[in-house]
């Protein structure tokens, strides 16, 4: 297992390359220049072309892409255009917020929806079988952005439950720092867990029909022991695989989620650097979402070997 883990592991860095190469070509090759909305619409063509050369932009293409490169093997993601301060920093900043977001958004969709997929399968063709799968549909049809507003619209502003927008870190009282976190997580959350209670639904659902099922059910074990014990566990790969596929839909989710709710994250940090055409900043926070996918698609694997013995790496 130590071999799968450190093969891996080296396997990340093509795929990190390959993501730098890309972003940083996209970056170059889309329109908008950032010397000019940093110069001002006032701005005379000398003045840009004094800011282009002073970031470093009038080099050539692979010259910049060299001393990118060379400052990230040294840990420098470089310097963002727009504050000037260190992209490590602002990362630094922001993290927090985006983390836990993260963090509610997944234990909050994992544990809703396993229950409500594996009720349904249980009551595989009635009335909570019809409302679960209604309820999928429901989470993947609506954006990210409309639910989040109609939450805002109900529980903050109409029955004034919730604070509308805001983070407060968590060092200020887990009170209050819970209390900002509801409404972007049941935000976020929803199309998660149309995604993971379908999966579970349909993976609960094949095993229910095998002969060891048959055989703990004659044994006259409880049937919550026989769905928990006996078919969730041996349901539980696919189950598993989508929640870190789910892991991307979660990091696209958060950019529009923390611009709705205002939360000073990596998501706003994303947008305002976008809207800046701050290319360090972009370059730095997207290489630092790979990174972390890639880490969570590899612990995803080895949480297999828990669920299933059979598999061997």
């Amino acid at each position: 297992m130590l071999r799968f883990v450190a093969g891996r592991l080296a396997a990340t860095l093509p795929v990190m390359g390959v993501v730098a190469v890309v972003v940083f070509a996209l970056l170059r090759l889309a329109p908008g220049d950032p010397a000019a909305i940093l110069a001002g619409d006032a701005a005379t063509p000398e003045q840009i072309a004094a800011i282009r050369a002073r970031l470093g932009l009038d080099e050539p293409m692979l010259q910049q892409f060299g001393s990118w490169i060379w400052r990230l093997l040294h840990g420098d993601l470089g310097t963002s255009i727009l504050s000037n301060q260190p992209v490590t920093r602002l990362i630094g900043e922001r993290i927090e917020p985006t983390l836990a977001l993260a963090t509610t958004t997944i234990l909050f969709a994992v544990l809703v929806a396993v229950p409500l997929g594996v009720v349904a399968a249980w009551r595989h063709g009635t009335w909570i079988d019809r409302g679960v799968m209604a309820f999928s549909v429901l989470g993947f049809s609506v954006p990210v952005f409309v639910l989040g507003y109609l939450w805002i619209f109900g529980l903050a502003m109409h029955l004034r439950l919730l604070p509308v927008q805001g983070y407060v870190s968590i060092t200020q009282g887990f009170g209050p720092f819970i209390e900002r976190l509801v409404l972007p997580t049941l935000t976020l959350s929803a199309i998660y867990i149309a995604l993971i209670a379908r999966t579970t639904r349909a993976s609960v659902l094949d095993v229910l029909g095998e002969d060891y099922i048959r055989t703990a059910r004659a044994k006259g074990l409880r049937e919550s022991r026989v769905l928990s014990r006996h078919a969730l566990r041996n349901a539980a790969v696919p189950v598993i695989s989508v929640i870190g596929i789910g892991i991307a839909l979660l990091i696209s989710g958060v950019v529009v989620t923390e611009s709705v709710f205002n939360l000073p994250g990596l998501g706003r940090l994303t947008v305002d650097a976008v809207l800046a055409r701050d290319y360090p900043v972009i370059q730095g926070v997207i290489l630092l979402f790979s990174g972390l996918y890639v880490l969570i698609n590899l612990a995803i694997d080895l949480t297999y070997l828990f669920f299933d013995p059979r598999i061997r790496y």
